[in-house]
Formats: structure tokens, sequence, C-alpha cells
């Protein structure tokens, strides 16, 4: 009886069991992602005098979404071609399905939206099928005569597609020196194998690492291996063994670029034959510049890094920032006056650059021209930028100045409180029927001058409101119409005025108004616990507003917005509230300095931002008489 009340029980566990078992596969299958790399390889070394990487990738595709990352591109370019393509489609159990074809491959020019020309080519093909999972395998070998890194390795760099295997192995000469930047991963140990140094790195799961607000760049945050040779060889040989040297080859990179056909320097020499000064002269050679040539990128001959000549630029009136900054340099020297080609990394938010590891970390060019009492900085791409101004996409970083053996790290200025201030002076009429209409002016600098000033006349009044919306410079509001003034070219901000209406930025309540939080001013941060990132201000942030409500009936008392008085080391903020007849005036201002702050310091930071974030998100309750 017994034994049969055991059978029975395990008949009843069966079902669960394989239940269970269903259950679990199931929610495993659901949890995969669209696309993974299950192994990621690459093979670095030297065949004669050139650079020789093999790459062995393998995808799998596990749902119709993953089937994008299955259209592949391999870039290279006129020195550095693809050979011994290998590519299959595989089940799940590894048997082949399908094998790429030489009819697959499409080579074509890699042309994109802000390449007007480019030498780069990419190999393309697609390997889709429609049963999931399946895997994509495919191997390839490139060739390079031209190369400044043995090697630039990120086991992942998207967040999206996880990777459960990467390795690099790089071979290295005896007779070669190295450096090795490692961040994320195993540091490797060099074996020494039949006169060759050789180094083995191998990762497993690979973790994204997401950028945290204000943060690192994501790029700079990722596990990567940077192998810099020595000695490399990139159009003519280089040194990366000092920024000295590293500036020197960039400096024969670009020899013998810089002169101007006889009709151009006898235009120049026109042109500034009433000057009274160099700054003159150099003010009316960058108008000149800024009037006559367009920015395009045009990225030929040695991977985009050597510039177009002189010449070039004169014949076909545009040129990548290489080439126009190249021009520029040539316009000056035909007048006398020595300036300095200068590579920098641009944008809102700046690498850090690795002082330690002299090499290739830039992605601009711009123009250094010293003078004795100061020195004059071009953007010579932009043709609406002020002279001898640098906004928030070159300022305050670290820049080679590409001068022969005097080559060397500097650092761009940097914006002041001053420079990036906006004002802005609002006149919200809340009208009987509840209709709140809202005229702004504004003095706009800094980011926001930087982002408007390229708005042409030729966009349509549709596309500019876009834009401004897109700044978030008003809040709860349909714009309805908008001018944008800048005084002169050399201006370095813009009058901006706005007439909106504004939407449920004050509410009736019986016989009482709610005022509602009207453009704060704040930044969102991350609690600090979770914080695991310094934080970076590259620019300063200095705002000043000023609202005055005009409400259609006297005002007997106001509550809920107060007085604000806050000055700490990361920054300051003022909020003052006054009643004046029908009229409620709220004044604020904002100042927060560039700085970089540490984990240890962020929780105080965080503090103070959550303290002016109360103090912007007030509500007001305004009582008549």
């Amino acid at each position: 009886m017994a034994k049969n009340a055991i059978l029975e029980e395990k008949r009843m566990r069966l079902p669960l069991i394989f239940f269970i078992c269903v259950c679990i596969h199931m929610s495993a299958f659901a949890q995969l992602p669209d696309c993974q790399v299950n192994n990621y390889s690459r093979e670095v070394g030297f065949s004669g005098n050139k650079l020789v990487e093999y790459t062995e990738m393998e995808l799998q595709i596990n749902t119709a979404k993953g089937l994008s990352y299955a259209e592949i591109e391999l870039p290279y370019s006129k020195g550095n071609r693809i050979k011994e393509l290998q590519a299959g489609i595989y089940d799940a159990l590894g048997n082949n399905i399908r094998t790429l074809k030489k009819k697959d491959m499409v080579r074509s020019n890699a042309f994109s939206y802000a390449a007007f020309h480019s030498d780069d080519m990419k190999l393309s093909f697609k390997l889709l099928h429609n049963r999931y999972p399946y895997i994509i395998k495919y191997s390839y070998q490139t060739e390079a005569s031209d190369y400044i890194y043995m090697a630039y390795w990120m086991p992942r760099s998207l967040k999206e597609v996880p990777v459960k295997n990467a390795s690099l192995t790089v071979e290295v000469p005896h007779d070669l020196s190295v450096s090795l930047f490692e961040q994320g991963v195993t540091p490797a140990v060099g074996q020494h194998v039949n006169g060759k140094v050789i180094y083995r790195w191998h990762e497993e799961k690979i973790e994204y690492v997401e950028r945290e607000k204000f943060g690192p760049q994501s790029r700079e945050l990722q596990a990567q291996v940077v192998v810099i040779p020595d000695r490399f060889n990139y159009g003519v040989e280089g040194c990366s063994d000092s920024w000295q040297s590293f500036g020197a080859w960039l400096s024969a990179l670009k020899a013998d670029s810089n002169v101007l056909p006889e009709a151009e320097r006898k235009r120049v020499r026109h042109l500034t034959q009433d000057c009274t000064s160099d700054v003159e002269k150099i003010n009316v050679l960058y108008k000149y510049l800024q009037e006559n040539t367009r920015y395009i990128n045009v990225a030929l001959d040695i991977g985009g890094l050597k510039p177009e000549t002189a010449q070039y630029v004169c014949t076909n009136k545009y040129g990548d920032c290489k080439a126009l900054t190249n021009y520029m340099q040539a316009l000056l020297e035909e007048v006398g006056i020595p300036s300095v080609y200068t590579t920098v990394y641009a944008g809102q938010h700046p690498m850090k650059i690795k002082q330690a590891y002299p090499s290739q970390q830039f992605n601009h060019v711009i123009l250094c021209v010293p003078q004795p009492k100061d020195t004059i900085w071009l953007e010579c791409t932009d043709k609406t930028a002020p002279f001898n101004y640098l906004g928030t996409f070159t300022q305050n970083r670290q820049v080679l100045l590409v001068d022969g053996d005097e080559s060397k790290l500097v650092r761009t200025p940097a914006l002041t409180q001053e420079q990036v201030a906006d004002d802005y002076t609002s006149r919200i009429d809340v009208k009987p029927d509840g209709v709140v209409r809202m005229e702004t002016t504004a003095k706009l600098r800094g980011r926001v001058f930087d982002y408007l000033k390229n708005l042409n006349d030729g966009l349509p009044q549709r596309d500019k409101i876009d834009y401004i919306e897109e700044l978030e410079l008003v809040e709860h509001a349909d714009i309805v119409d908008f001018t944008l003034n800048r005084l002169h070219a050399d201006s370095s901000f813009i009058q901006l005025t706005l007439d909106s209406r504004l939407n449920n930025a004050v509410e009736s309540i019986g016989e009482r108004s709610l005022i509602k939080p009207l453009r704060p001013f704040y930044i969102n941060l991350e609690k600090p616990e979770k914080r695991t990132q310094e934080l970076r201000l590259s620019y300063p942030f200095n705002v000043s507003d000023t609202l005055i409500y005009r409400l259609s009936r006297p005002i007997l008392r106001m509550s809920g917005l107060i007085n604000v008085q806050l000055d700490t080391q990361y920054g300051s903020y003022t909020k003052q509230v006054d009643v004046d007849g029908h009229r409620l005036i709220i004044t604020r201002q904002i100042s927060i300095p560039a700085g970089t702050y540490d984990v240890d310091e962020y929780h105080d930071f965080y503090d103070f931002m959550n303290q002016c974030r109360d103090a912007e998100l007030q509500k007001g309750i305004v009582e008549y008489l």
C-alpha cells in the first residue's frame, strides 16, 4: 500500500516538474537579447612592413528585431583592403545553412551626409534567415601599410548587444617598443617567442558601462586596449614617444600644403593693405575665409588626417576642418603673421586626453594665432562664428599645437560665467477668460548662442520653431511668433523675443489662482547611492530670469513661493518674490561653475542641486482682493 502511494505521488509530481522546466526554458528564451556576440577574436601582427589583422566574429540572431545586425558593413580604405572574407549562416547546432557568395558582397564608397567625398570604403553583405535563433559566422583579413595604432580594441561597444567571449592577440617585433593602454580588462603579460613579444587578452561576459548624467563619454568608460607603437608609418614615418615627436609627425604630414596661387597672394595683400595692425589683418582675412568658403567633409588620401592643400581650397571654395584651417594659416603666412595648426577633441562633452599616451586622440582642427599680448583662436569651419571665439564646442580642453619640434599640449581658453550668461525677462498676461500669453525677451550666450546663431534665413519658420522648442527655453507653451537678432558678425550673444500661449501655467481655483513652475532651472541627477562616475561640467551655467505675472485682479496675498538664497562652493542660487498690485514678480538667478567632481564630492553637489530643484518647483497660491 505504501509502495503504491509513493508511485502515485511520483506520477503527480512529474507533470509539475515538466511544467516548471518548460517555464524556466521559456523564461530564459524570453530574456535573450535580439542579437548577441558569442565570440569576437582579433589577431594582429606584421608581415614585412604591413600591419596584418585577422578577425573572427560569431553573431547569434535571436529575434526578428535582431535582423538589422545581420546587415554587416566592414570599413576599409584604399591602403587597407579586406581579404579572404568568409561568411555563412548556421543553425543553433552548428550546421551550415548557407555560405556567402561573392555576388552577395557589395563594395562602395562610405559616403555619408557629413562627407562630400571620402577614400573610406565599405564592404557590405546581408545574412538573413527566418528561423530563430540562428548564427552568423564571418572572418576576414586586412593589410595596412599606413597605421598609427597596432590595435584599438573594444570588446564591447553596444549596450544592446552583449558579448560572451572576446580575445585579442598582438605580436610585436622584438625591436619595436609599444605602449599599452588597458582599461576594464585583465592586464596582459608579454611572452617572448621566436623574436617577438606576444600579448594576449581574453574577456568573458563583458559589461557595458552606461554613461551617467554629466559623466565621462561612453567611449571612455568601456573596456578597451590600445597598443601604440613608438614608431609608425602613416603617410610619412612617425614617432609617438612624446607629444613633441607626434606633433612633428603631423607637421611633416602637412608639409608643403600651404602654398597659395599667385592670384590669391595678390588678393590677400590687397585686402590687408590698409590695415594698421596685425589683429586687424587677422580679422579681415578671417572674414574673407568665412565669406568665400564653406565647410564640407573631404576625407581623401592619408585616411583623412592629411589636409587638402591651400590651392585646393582656393580652387573649390570648400574644405573640411583640416583644409580650411590650413588655408587660413596660408593666408596669414602671406602677410607675415605666424599661426599654429591645432588639433582638438571637439564636442559639447569632450573626451579626456590620455596625456601619458601620445597618439591620435582628436577629431577636429582649429587655428592658434599667438600675439604679443594675447592669443587669438579661430574656428575656421563656422561661417557664423565671431572673431576670436571658441564656443562650447572647443573651449577649455587640451589641444595639440602642431608646430614641428616645438609641438606641445596646451589648453584652450575657458568660457567665463559672463560669457555663458543667459538673461530672460517674461511678461505673463493672465486674462479674465483664463487665456495666458507670455512675451519673453532674452539675451543668450554660450551653448544656446552656439546653437541659435546657425539658424539661417533659408529655414522655414516652422523648422526654426522646432529648433527653439528643442532647447526647452519655455515650458507649457505654444510659440506663436519669435524673432532672432544678432547685432553684428562678431557679436557673441543673440537676442531672442518670443510670443507664446501658455498651457496650464496658471490655474484658477475659485477665487484663487495656482501659479505653477515655469522654465525651472536645475540639473536632475542620479541619487548619490547610485552614482559611480565623476561628474564633469565642461563649461559654466549661468541663468537669470525675471517673471512678471500681470493678473486680472489686485493681489491680497500670496503663499507657497518664498525667497531663497543659496551660496556653496558648487554654485549659487537666489529667488526673490514680490507683489505689486496686480503684479507678481519672481526673480531668479542660478550660477554653476565649470568643474570636475569625483564620487566623494558628488553627495554635496547633489544636495545643492536638490535645494535648487525644491526652490524651482515651488507652487504659489494667489488670493485676490
